[in-house]
């Protein structure tokens, strides 16, 4: 089916193949007759005719060229069928191949089952010969099973018997076991208790040796004492205390007195030494005391004068607001903290982090010179201070160094990048490399450079 349907698309295609040839010729002779129409340029009277003509023969190959993108379409259509159709072809070749292959394969495995079987039946023909045998040696098996499962029951009442007489004799040697373990332990009691007396008579004849001079059966003829004189646990038992009493009293030292007079005289000096130290201590909570009011007085009077300034320096900066600066967490000067509180025209009271960038920079600036001025100083070195600002703000910035050099007699040294501060600064100073590895200093006089001009 796939085969007819291809060579029917294929008929089909030649069909519309052809059709856009006959179509192309006559669009190249339409073209050629108007070419020609146009060559011979005929009279007046004769161009509305060709005019017609003209249009006739466009719409016909406007109707031609239709045709053939119509043709061609269906030519493209019918193609895709055909590819199609012919990848089918080649997907139904591969499927009958493979079922080729698997019903070669099927018949191998039923020629080696039809062999099986061949086996099995001889197997089971040859098996069929030797049943009358495998009876009769079953038969032989069961009377050897029963006389052997009579010798195992012999065999079992004789073991049980000998079971029973290897439990009483074991019974038996474990209690003679037993006996003697008592008897080597009893022996082993006996003679650790004589060698102990042995050391302990050994120990009494040294140490009478030692101290009386005479071996202990002497003793009672030399001391006047009985050997019966008491129970002997007794004796030994008050004997130990009056030798524990004796430890716990410790040997003698002779140094005693000298030791009691060297801390004596270290407790005096321990006593003189306290004493200058709690004079020490309260002069020195003195001196604290005196120093924490006179600091507190002057870090008052020092925030006082600075946010006073403070103040006055942010008007001028932003062009009106207030701002203030209030010491938090702590009524002592010494151990508060510093909040400061802007509010830029136009804007409500605020803490300085919740400002922008810029009136950060400024307000900041307006604290430093609030400090400067609470301390002036000869010079003063600004670096770079007015890199955050705007072209605006840096007017201001400059206008309050103007007052603050008029007012303070301080030089202000600043570094700084930005034209507007150079254009209101009295002298520049530069570095240039004139040559490559050559650096030179140049400064100019702003205010002599205007005097010649104003001279000019």
């Amino acid at each position: 089916a796939a085969e007819t349907a291809a060579s029917r698309r294929a008929g089909e295609e030649a069909s519309l193949s052809a059709a856009i040839e006959r179509s192309t010729a006559e669009s190249a002779r339409l073209a050629g007759e108007a070419e020609i129409a146009r060559a011979a340029v005929p009279a007046a009277d004769a161009l509305a005719a060709l005019a017609t003509t003209l249009a006739t023969a466009r719409r016909d190959a406007e109707t031609a060229r239709a045709a053939v993108a119509a043709a061609r379409s269906a030519a493209d259509a019918r193609a895709r069928d055909i590819d199609s159709a012919r990848r089918r072809l080649a997907a139904i070749t591969g499927e009958r191949a493979e079922w080729q292959r698997r019903r070669d394969a099927s018949a191998g495995q039923q020629a080696e089952l039809a062999r099986r079987a061949d086996a099995a039946r001889a197997e089971q023909a040859a098996l069929a010969t030797r049943d009358e045998a495998i009876a009769a040696e079953i038969a032989g098996v069961a009377s050897r099973t029963a006389a052997a499962e009579a010798a195992r029951a012999a065999a079992a009442d004789a073991l049980a018997r000998a079971e029973a007489a290897l439990a009483t004799l074991t019974a038996q040697a474990r209690a003679a076991d037993e006996a003697v373990a008592a008897a080597r332990e009893a022996r082993a009691t006996a003679r650790a208790e004589a060698e102990h007396q042995d050391a302990a008579r050994l120990e009494v004849e040294r140490l009478s040796g030692e101290r009386f001079g005479c071996p202990p059966p002497v003793l009672p003829g030399r001391l006047g004492f009985s050997h019966e004189a008491g129970d002997p646990t007794a004796l030994a038992a008050a004997h130990d205390a009056l030798v524990e009493e004796r430890e716990r009293l410790g040997p003698v030292n002779l140094r005693a007195e000298i030791e009691l007079g060297e801390l004596e005289a270290q407790a005096k000096q321990t006593i003189a030494e306290k004493a200058e130290l709690e004079t020490a201590i309260a002069r020195l909570r003195g001196s604290i005391g005196s120093l924490n009011r006179e600091g507190r007085a002057r870090l008052a009077a020092a925030f006082t004068a600075v946010n006073g300034h403070f103040r006055t320096l942010f008007t001028d900066l932003f062009g009106g607001g207030e701002a203030e600066l209030a010491l938090i967490e702590s009524d002592d000067p010494l151990e508060a903290g510093l909040e400061i509180m802007a509010q830029p025209p136009g804007k409500k009271l605020q803490s300085l982090t919740l400002l922008s960038g810029g009136e950060q920079a400024l307000t900041a600036t307006a604290l430093i010179f609030a400090l400067f001025l609470a301390n002036p100083a000869p010079i003063c070195v600004l670096d770079e201070v007015d890199a955050p600002l705007d072209d605006a703000n840096v007017e201001r910035f400059c206008d309050l160094l103007d007052r603050m050099a008029a007012d303070t007699a301080t030089r202000f040294l600043i570094v700084t990048h930005n034209a507007v501060t150079m254009s209101r600064m009295h002298r520049l100073y530069g570095v240039t490399m004139g040559e490559p590895g050559v650096s030179q200093l140049v400064s100019v006089d702003l205010q002599a450079a205007e005097r010649l001009l104003a001279a000019e």
